[in-house]
């Protein structure tokens, strides 16, 4: 007697589901966005998987996820669009701060693109450049897309954020 064949993607239903302990946490549906081949090296995959990880644990109101993906001495910057106001932060402690702030609001940022912003690996450069589809909150009549893409720095292991760059000098919508 043989086994049964193992399923592969293709072949298991798009109804069928597996039982999880924890509700998933997404911050859109999946979409390609090009029929094209792409490669990234290990590093690379491994700033997308960070900056993925912590913008669903943003959008979950996680905070204490997202802050676990933040090194002690991150800085950053973001936009509070609803208040036209310009947030910055200089420690994880402030950073805290920022995230309950947005949790609070409802605030949700969905990815359009994760860019490689300095391709040359000789140079040490771990930096990715991340362009929002849409930003929302309590405090937005509506759904806006920010003119800017945020400025991801990594540790050099890329499994923490050193920089979160989001704002501008100017918050308008």
């Amino acid at each position: 007697m043989t086994a049964p064949p193992t399923p592969t993607p293709s072949s298991v239903p798009a109804s069928s589901s597996v039982a999880t302990s924890a509700a998933p946490i997404t911050t859109a549906a999946p979409r390609p966005t090009s029929t094209l081949t792409f490669a990234v090296g290990a590093d690379q995959a491994r700033y997308v998987a960070t900056v993925v990880t912590f913008v669903d644990a943003f959008n979950a109101g996680a905070v204490d996820a997202a802050l676990a993906l933040l090194a002690d001495n991150v800085v950053g910057s973001d936009c509070d669009y609803g208040r036209q106001a310009l947030i910055t932060f200089q420690t994880k402690r402030d950073a805290e701060t920022w995230l309950r702030g947005r949790v609070a609001e409802h605030d949700r940022m969905e990815i359009a693109e994760i860019v490689n912003e300095n391709p040359e690996p000789s140079t040490g450069s771990r930096v990715v450049a991340v362009g929002w589809a849409s930003r929302k909150s309590d405090l937005l009549p509506s759904a806006i897309v920010p003119r800017y893409a945020a400025k991801v720095v990594f540790t050099a292991d890329g499994r923490r954020i050193i920089a979160f760059a989001n704002g501008p000098t100017s918050c308008t919508p």
